[in-house]
């Protein structure tokens, strides 16, 4: 599609809105965004299309919520879609070793030793996710401080295992909310809705949450939290979108 681009007073450069409606049609036994009753099209100038009309139909909605500009920003399922669609081919090996890396250094293992209220505090929130995980085959071991720990090997290779079960759609997902967390186990509990979004998040940020009440908090802070948590949530809201396609 072509874009008139302008410059905002920011600084930033946003393409004008060039439609008046965005509405879902089926073409090609998948379900395509279509502006103006014209297929949309991603950056590499494949159709902007899902399996899924329920994911399809969100797309459309971001299309639709624009004002004057489109503001990418603001449209996560159209994102996620169009990296899939142009990308994957590409990259979804590259997503998995993001994964599998995090799985090696997985937060949830790294326990503090002290103070007392934030080894409990840990012990509560992540205990409960790396027994799911150790459920899964995935049996990572944990110990006090940040010193490396060498994971079992059989525990590495049922995560790869269990990543070879994900789509491409759904590994750029659980790449995402593993980058974010710093956590593969949060992130495989995610795609797998072991546990609500929220409070898989919540467990992410349990040692940032422990030195904000200690210590207090400030806006730079607050504001890094909120851009995460909102990025986890679409993370969790596109997997969500794609489950009905298997």
């Amino acid at each position: 599609m072509e874009e008139e681009r302008q410059v905002t007073g920011a600084g930033a450069i946003l393409p004008k809105r060039f439609y008046q409606s965005a509405s879902v049609v089926e073409s090609d036994g998948a379900f395509a965004l279509s502006l103006d009753g014209k297929l949309a099209k991603t950056r590499l100038r494949a159709p902007l299309a899902a399996q899924v009309r329920s994911l399809a139909d969100a797309i459309a909605d971001e299309w639709s919520a624009q004002g004057a500009e489109i503001n990418f920003a603001a449209m996560p399922m159209t994102r996620y879609q169009m990296t899939v669609i142009d990308r994957a081919d590409l990259d979804a090996p590259a997503w998995r070793g993001v994964v599998l890396s995090f799985l090696k250094t997985d937060l949830l293992c790294y326990r503090a030793s002290s103070p007392a209220d934030l080894a409990r505090r840990q012990a509560v929130e992540w205990d409960p996710l790396l027994a799911w995980a150790a459920s899964e085959g995935v049996a990572l071991k944990s110990a006090p401080g940040a010193a490396f720990i060498e994971q079992p090997r059989h525990a590495l290779d049922a995560g790869e295992a269990l990543l070879a079960r994900a789509s491409d759609a759904s590994l750029l997902a659980i790449k995402e909310a593993a980058e974010i967390a710093g956590s593969a186990v949060i992130a495989f509990a995610l795609w797998r809705g072991a546990f609500e979004a929220e409070p898989l998040f919540d467990a992410s940020r349990v040692d940032e949450t422990y030195q904000a009440e200690t210590w207090g908090s400030d806006s730079e802070a607050e504001t890094r939290a909120r851009r995460l948590k909102r990025d986890f949530l679409a993370a969790a809201r596109y997997l969500s979108l794609i489950a009905a396609a298997g």
